[in-house]
């Protein structure tokens, strides 16, 4: 969960990371995902393996959507 504090308040906000070596799809993804669950935060999209790992180690989302065949580890 990512914290969000305001002057007077704070939001716990889900947050996601994407994986995906298309560019397009990722976008659209993204796009999706704002639609339907707008307090959804996208930490990052990534288009490999490697830095899929990278960014699953520095953020530490809550989700991960993943394509199933991606270059890289």
């Amino acid at each position: 969960m990512h914290l969000v504090r305001g002057r007077d308040w704070e939001v716990e906000l889900t947050t996601a990371l994407i994986a995906e070596d298309e560019a397009l799809l990722a976008s659209e993804l993204r796009e999706e995902l704002a639609k339907l669950w707008p307090d959804l935060r996208v930490c990052e999209i990534v288009h490999d393996g490697r830095a899929a790992l990278r960014a699953f180690e520095e953020h530490r989302p809550d989700l991960l959507f993943l394509d199933i065949q991606m270059p890289g580890p």
